[in-house]
Protein backbone atom coordinates (compact mmCIF):
# COMPACT_ATOMS: atom_id res chain seq x y z
CA UNK A 1 0.00 0.00 0.00
CA UNK A 2 2.85 2.41 0.81
CA UNK A 3 4.30 2.01 -2.67
CA UNK A 4 0.97 2.51 -4.42
CA UNK A 5 -1.08 4.91 -2.29
CA UNK A 6 -2.93 6.51 -5.19
CA UNK A 7 -3.80 3.23 -6.89
CA UNK A 8 -4.93 1.54 -3.70
CA UNK A 9 -7.15 4.48 -2.81
CA UNK A 10 -8.50 4.91 -6.33
CA UNK A 11 -11.94 3.69 -5.31
CA UNK A 12 -12.01 5.26 -1.87
CA UNK A 13 -13.16 3.00 0.95
CA UNK A 14 -13.82 0.19 -1.48
CA UNK A 15 -14.13 -3.57 -1.09
CA UNK A 16 -11.65 -6.23 -2.20
CA UNK A 17 -12.32 -8.02 -5.45
CA UNK A 18 -12.91 -11.74 -5.89
CA UNK A 19 -9.26 -12.18 -6.86
CA UNK A 20 -8.27 -11.61 -3.23
CA UNK A 21 -10.29 -14.71 -2.32
CA UNK A 22 -8.80 -16.71 -5.18
CA UNK A 23 -5.35 -15.74 -3.89
CA UNK A 24 -5.79 -18.23 -1.07
CA UNK A 25 -5.82 -20.95 -3.72
CA UNK A 26 -2.14 -20.03 -4.27
CA UNK A 27 -2.50 -20.32 -8.03
CA UNK A 28 -2.63 -16.61 -8.77
CA UNK A 29 0.04 -13.96 -8.29
CA UNK A 30 -1.90 -11.74 -5.89
CA UNK A 31 0.25 -12.80 -2.96
CA UNK A 32 3.50 -11.76 -4.59
CA UNK A 33 2.08 -8.82 -6.50
CA UNK A 34 0.47 -7.02 -3.59
CA UNK A 35 1.96 -8.16 -0.35
CA UNK A 36 5.51 -6.78 -0.15
CA UNK A 37 7.25 -9.34 -2.34
CA UNK A 38 9.59 -7.36 -4.63
CA UNK A 39 9.09 -9.20 -7.88
CA UNK A 40 7.29 -8.62 -11.14
CA UNK A 41 3.69 -9.80 -11.31
CA UNK A 42 2.81 -12.53 -13.78
CA UNK A 43 -0.30 -10.77 -15.06
CA UNK A 44 -1.77 -13.89 -16.60
CA UNK A 45 -1.20 -15.75 -13.35
CA UNK A 46 -0.27 -19.38 -12.90
CA UNK A 47 -2.03 -22.49 -14.25
CA UNK A 48 -5.36 -22.53 -12.45
CA UNK A 49 -8.17 -24.86 -11.50
CA UNK A 50 -11.26 -22.60 -11.73
CA UNK A 51 -13.63 -25.19 -10.27
CA UNK A 52 -11.42 -25.55 -7.18
CA UNK A 53 -11.09 -21.79 -6.87
CA UNK A 54 -14.85 -21.31 -6.94
CA UNK A 55 -15.32 -24.02 -4.32
CA UNK A 56 -12.92 -22.13 -2.09
CA UNK A 57 -14.64 -18.86 -2.95
CA UNK A 58 -18.05 -20.25 -1.97
CA UNK A 59 -16.73 -21.75 1.25
CA UNK A 60 -15.24 -18.42 2.27
CA UNK A 61 -18.49 -16.58 1.56
CA UNK A 62 -20.39 -19.15 3.61
CA UNK A 63 -17.95 -18.64 6.46
CA UNK A 64 -18.30 -14.86 6.27
CA UNK A 65 -22.09 -14.97 6.32
CA UNK A 66 -22.41 -17.60 9.06
CA UNK A 67 -24.92 -16.53 11.73
CA UNK A 68 -25.57 -13.25 9.93
CA UNK A 69 -28.85 -11.93 8.47
CA UNK A 70 -29.59 -13.16 4.96
CA UNK A 71 -28.50 -10.63 2.36
CA UNK A 72 -27.50 -10.55 -1.28
CA UNK A 73 -23.81 -10.83 -2.07
CA UNK A 74 -22.57 -8.22 -4.55
CA UNK A 75 -19.15 -9.17 -5.86
CA UNK A 76 -16.64 -7.89 -8.38
CA UNK A 77 -14.32 -10.17 -10.26
CA UNK A 78 -13.19 -11.36 -13.67
CA UNK A 79 -15.31 -14.33 -14.74
CA UNK A 80 -15.30 -14.18 -18.55
CA UNK A 81 -12.98 -17.15 -19.03
CA UNK A 82 -14.67 -19.24 -16.31
CA UNK A 83 -18.38 -18.75 -16.85
CA UNK A 84 -19.13 -22.48 -16.67
CA UNK A 85 -17.45 -22.81 -13.27
CA UNK A 86 -19.12 -19.62 -12.04
CA UNK A 87 -22.63 -20.81 -12.88
CA UNK A 88 -21.92 -24.38 -11.78
CA UNK A 89 -21.04 -22.99 -8.35
CA UNK A 90 -23.68 -20.26 -8.23
CA UNK A 91 -26.55 -21.33 -10.52
CA UNK A 92 -28.79 -18.52 -9.23
CA UNK A 93 -26.17 -15.80 -9.77
CA UNK A 94 -26.86 -12.75 -11.90
CA UNK A 95 -23.98 -11.06 -13.65
CA UNK A 96 -23.44 -7.64 -15.20
CA UNK A 97 -20.79 -7.45 -17.91
CA UNK A 98 -19.37 -4.15 -19.11
CA UNK A 99 -18.09 -3.89 -22.68
CA UNK A 100 -15.64 -1.27 -23.88
CA UNK A 101 -13.71 -0.36 -27.02
CA UNK A 102 -10.92 -3.00 -27.01
CA UNK A 103 -8.34 -0.50 -28.25
CA UNK A 104 -8.90 1.63 -25.16
CA UNK A 105 -8.94 -1.48 -22.98
CA UNK A 106 -5.52 -2.57 -24.25
CA UNK A 107 -4.01 0.88 -23.69
CA UNK A 108 -5.62 1.38 -20.29
CA UNK A 109 -4.68 -2.01 -18.87
CA UNK A 110 -1.11 -1.59 -20.12
CA UNK A 111 -0.64 1.67 -18.24
CA UNK A 112 -2.51 0.47 -15.16
CA UNK A 113 -0.33 -2.60 -14.74
CA UNK A 114 2.81 -0.61 -15.58
CA UNK A 115 1.97 1.86 -12.82
CA UNK A 116 1.42 -0.98 -10.37
CA UNK A 117 4.64 -2.77 -11.35
CA UNK A 118 6.69 0.42 -11.21
CA UNK A 119 5.57 0.97 -7.64
CA UNK A 120 6.93 -2.45 -6.68
CA UNK A 121 9.93 -3.21 -8.88
CA UNK A 122 10.91 0.07 -10.54
CA UNK A 123 10.90 1.06 -14.24
CA UNK A 124 9.15 -1.29 -16.68
CA UNK A 125 9.41 -1.84 -20.43
CA UNK A 126 6.26 -0.19 -21.78
CA UNK A 127 6.72 -1.72 -25.23
CA UNK A 128 6.83 -5.22 -23.77
CA UNK A 129 3.85 -4.45 -21.52
CA UNK A 130 1.81 -3.07 -24.43
CA UNK A 131 2.48 -6.16 -26.54
CA UNK A 132 1.54 -8.45 -23.66
CA UNK A 133 -1.68 -6.64 -22.83
CA UNK A 134 -2.78 -6.32 -26.44
CA UNK A 135 -2.31 -10.09 -26.75
CA UNK A 136 -4.42 -10.66 -23.64
CA UNK A 137 -7.08 -8.23 -24.87
CA UNK A 138 -7.29 -10.17 -28.13
CA UNK A 139 -7.66 -13.42 -26.19
CA UNK A 140 -10.41 -11.89 -24.06
CA UNK A 141 -12.35 -10.64 -27.08
CA UNK A 142 -11.97 -14.02 -28.80
CA UNK A 143 -13.39 -15.73 -25.72
CA UNK A 144 -16.27 -13.28 -25.54
CA UNK A 145 -17.13 -13.89 -29.17
CA UNK A 146 -16.98 -17.69 -29.01
CA UNK A 147 -18.08 -18.74 -25.51
CA UNK A 148 -21.74 -19.84 -25.78
CA UNK A 149 -22.38 -18.90 -22.15
CA UNK A 150 -21.90 -15.23 -23.03
CA UNK A 151 -25.52 -15.34 -24.23
CA UNK A 152 -26.76 -16.86 -20.96
CA UNK A 153 -29.92 -15.04 -19.80
CA UNK A 154 -28.38 -14.61 -16.35
CA UNK A 155 -25.95 -12.05 -17.80
CA UNK A 156 -26.80 -8.39 -18.38
CA UNK A 157 -24.53 -6.77 -20.97
CA UNK A 158 -23.88 -3.04 -20.55
CA UNK A 159 -21.72 -0.60 -22.45
CA UNK A 160 -18.89 0.91 -20.44
CA UNK A 161 -19.73 4.34 -21.84
CA UNK A 162 -23.30 4.06 -20.53
CA UNK A 163 -22.05 3.11 -17.09
CA UNK A 164 -19.64 6.05 -16.98
CA UNK A 165 -22.37 8.44 -18.15
CA UNK A 166 -24.82 7.38 -15.42
CA UNK A 167 -23.45 5.14 -12.68
CA UNK A 168 -26.63 5.00 -10.63
CA UNK A 169 -28.80 4.53 -13.71
CA UNK A 170 -26.71 1.53 -14.69
CA UNK A 171 -27.09 0.05 -11.21
CA UNK A 172 -30.85 0.66 -11.35
CA UNK A 173 -30.99 -1.20 -14.65
CA UNK A 174 -29.13 -4.12 -13.10
CA UNK A 175 -31.49 -4.18 -10.12
CA UNK A 176 -34.44 -4.35 -12.51
CA UNK A 177 -32.70 -7.15 -14.42
CA UNK A 178 -32.45 -9.06 -11.13
CA UNK A 179 -36.10 -8.40 -10.28
CA UNK A 180 -35.21 -6.07 -7.43
CA UNK A 181 -36.04 -2.45 -6.66
CA UNK A 182 -33.38 0.17 -6.06
CA UNK A 183 -34.71 2.03 -3.04
CA UNK A 184 -34.45 5.78 -2.62
CA UNK A 185 -32.28 5.21 0.44
CA UNK A 186 -29.85 3.03 -1.48
CA UNK A 187 -29.71 5.48 -4.38
CA UNK A 188 -29.02 8.35 -1.99
CA UNK A 189 -26.19 6.39 -0.39
CA UNK A 190 -24.68 5.64 -3.80
CA UNK A 191 -24.81 9.27 -4.88
CA UNK A 192 -23.26 10.36 -1.58
CA UNK A 193 -20.46 7.85 -2.04
CA UNK A 194 -19.75 9.12 -5.57
CA UNK A 195 -19.74 12.71 -4.34
CA UNK A 196 -17.42 11.94 -1.42
CA UNK A 197 -15.03 9.74 -3.41
CA UNK A 198 -14.30 11.37 -6.78
CA UNK A 199 -11.98 9.20 -8.81
CA UNK A 200 -9.53 12.02 -9.51
CA UNK A 201 -9.17 13.41 -6.01
CA UNK A 202 -5.53 12.29 -5.84
CA UNK A 203 -4.79 12.84 -9.50
CA UNK A 204 -6.14 11.43 -12.73
CA UNK A 205 -5.10 8.10 -14.20
CA UNK A 206 -3.65 8.89 -17.62
CA UNK A 207 -2.92 6.66 -20.58
CA UNK A 208 -2.82 6.95 -24.34
CA UNK A 209 -3.30 4.73 -27.37
CA UNK A 210 0.18 5.90 -28.34
CA UNK A 211 1.24 2.92 -26.25
CA UNK A 212 -0.07 0.80 -29.13
CA UNK A 213 1.23 2.86 -32.03
CA UNK A 214 4.65 2.91 -30.37
CA UNK A 215 4.84 -0.87 -30.83
CA UNK A 216 3.89 -0.59 -34.49
CA UNK A 217 0.14 -1.14 -34.29
CA UNK A 218 -2.21 0.74 -36.62
CA UNK A 219 -5.29 1.96 -34.75
CA UNK A 220 -7.54 1.79 -37.81
CA UNK A 221 -6.49 -1.82 -38.36
CA UNK A 222 -7.22 -2.62 -34.72
CA UNK A 223 -10.65 -1.01 -34.95
CA UNK A 224 -11.36 -3.12 -38.04
CA UNK A 225 -10.15 -6.24 -36.24
CA UNK A 226 -12.52 -5.63 -33.33
CA UNK A 227 -15.49 -4.46 -35.41
CA UNK A 228 -17.51 -7.71 -35.00
CA UNK A 229 -17.25 -7.38 -31.23
CA UNK A 230 -18.29 -3.72 -31.27
CA UNK A 231 -21.23 -4.47 -33.53
CA UNK A 232 -22.43 -7.35 -31.39
CA UNK A 233 -22.50 -5.30 -28.19
CA UNK A 234 -23.13 -1.85 -29.65
CA UNK A 235 -19.77 -0.55 -28.46
CA UNK A 236 -18.63 2.76 -29.97
CA UNK A 237 -15.07 3.64 -30.91
CA UNK A 238 -13.72 5.96 -28.22
CA UNK A 239 -11.73 8.80 -29.75
CA UNK A 240 -9.75 9.90 -26.74
CA UNK A 241 -6.17 9.43 -27.91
Amino acid sequence: HDALPIYNDMLGDGLPEDERTWAFDFRVMTLTAWWRVPMQSLVAGLPTDPAAQYRLHKAMLQQLQYNRPRKYWVLKGFHGFRLKELFDTYPDARMVWLHRDPVQVAASRTMMMADIAEGMVGPVDLHAEAKKHLKMTRASIANTMTNPLVDDPRILHLRYTDFIADHVGAVRRYYAFCGRELTAEAESAMRAYLADNPGDRYGKFRYSTQLLTDIGEDLDALHAEFRPFRQRFGVPIENRG
